[in-house]
């Protein structure tokens, strides 16, 4: 009974193509890449977003905005 129980098993894995053993095994790997990538290219957009050099106008506007903030408190 158990013997035949295993050979089912490996059975069902023996009729699976090559294709479909390919997909299994690909499917996951995908997914860990894909998200990897989305991870990476938002954390890459976030620190260069918080880090970009200021020009110097918006040092000026964020100057004056500082000063106009004093002057009405």
């Amino acid at each position: 009974m158990e013997t035949q129980a295993a050979t089912n098993v490996t059975g069902h894995l023996a009729t699976i193509g090559t294709a479909g053993k390919t997909f299994i095994l690909a499917h996951p790997m995908g997914m860990a890449i894909t998200g990897g990538a989305l991870l990476g290219i938002g954390a890459y957009y976030t620190t260069s977003k918080l880090f970009k050099k200021k020009t110097e106008t918006q040092i000026e506007k964020e100057e004056s905005e500082v000063q106009e903030t004093a002057v009405a408190a």
